[in-house]
């Protein structure tokens, strides 16, 4: 999950955005539901990432799309397990500079974030955290896109590979 850089923020205002993040429109936790394209997903997977990489064959995911605020601050909470072709992308309108964190993040994971030119500049591994503080992991330079994965799922991606989004 995205969380702006909540360390110059006042602690109330960050457990008050944590709180706000975790109900979805109407009260309901969770994305908005869609049909999703893999039926093993713990959530509605509603796009499709492909990962062309120099290693091999391109790496294709079935992704949710956290595109709002409320959506890329849960991110992944709460999720136990997901299948190895799943994942969550975190998109921005504008280049940002925001770091990671895994706030009741439940399984270990990998993020690849990318730039306008749909290059991977930085790819992260993350450890699940359920009791405060979760550690912030840092994200060099601004991005549009990241992409969140079971740890272990980048294995044949690196850094300069280029991410296609289908959505």
């Amino acid at each position: 999950m995205i969380v702006a850089d909540m360390r110059r923020r006042p602690p109330l205002v960050a457990i008050a955005l944590l709180l706000l993040s975790a109900c979805g429109e109407g009260g309901e936790a969770g994305p908005s539901p869609t049909p999703s394209a893999t039926p093993s997903a713990p959530f509605p997977t509603d796009a499709t990432v492909v990962i062309e990489s120099a290693e091999g064959d391109p790496l294709t995911l079935h992704v949710a799309v956290a595109d709002t605020p409320e959506e890329r601050t849960r991110g992944l909470m709460g999720v136990e397990e997901m299948p190895d072709d799943v994942g969550m992308v975190f998109l921005h309108e504008e280049p940002t500079k925001s770091d990671f964190w895994m706030k009741d993040t439940l399984i270990p994971l990998s993020v690849a974030v990318w730039d306008e030119s749909m290059t991977i500049r930085q790819i992260v591994d993350m450890e699940p955290c359920e009791e405060d503080p979760c550690p912030i992991y840092d994200i060099t330079g601004e991005w549009v896109g990241a992409l969140e994965v079971n740890r272990g799922a980048f294995d044949r991606v690196a850094v300069g590979d280029t991410v296609a989004l289908d959505y």
